[in-house]
């Protein structure tokens, strides 16, 4: 094993995932086959997506050598990543999905150090209305609004 830490971390977000989607069922009160919509429908497709990216960590951890230095993220960006997350997480109801999750994702993007304009306009279409539109429009998902107000 290349990362034991690591892959420690890894499997216990593995088996918190196994046991929230196992959890989702019982607190559900069953599973209702003849019901094809569900509130618990997204987040059980987030705990998939979890359970695997955990996988891929896993096998990262136990197959590849940690690199000598790993200045990718810094320790002191963590503690504002996580604020910025929260506070996006408490404005959605009062500013809309879009002023909240615009201005969150590019705070987010400045905090990891993207600098690239292109990149960082890429990603703050992808991440910010992309993902609501994806989710709201081509998933079928029901997201909080676009913009306060329910304009959209």
């Amino acid at each position: 094993m290349k990362r034991p830490g690591e892959a420690a971390v890894a499997a216990g977000l593995i088996a918190l995932a196994a046991l929230a989607y196992a959890a989702s069922f019982a607190a559900g009160g069953g599973v209702n086959a003849a019901s094809t919509d569900s509130p618990m429908r997204l987040p059980r497709i987030l705990l998939a997506i979890w359970g695997a990216l955990g996988l891929v960590c896993l096998i990262r951890a136990v197959v590849v050598a940690a690199p000598a230095e790993d200045a990718s993220f810094a320790p002191g960006r963590l503690l504002p990543f996580a604020g910025l997350v929260v506070l996006i997480v408490l404005a959605i109801p009062f500013l809309g999905y879009l002023v909240a999750a615009g201005v969150g994702v590019a705070g987010l993007l400045w905090i990891l150090g993207e600098r690239n304009p292109v990149r960082g306009g890429a990603a703050f279409l992808l991440l910010g209305p992309g993902l609501w539109f994806l989710f709201h429009h081509v998933l079928d998902l029901r997201l909080p609004v676009l913009l306060s107000g329910g304009m959209f």
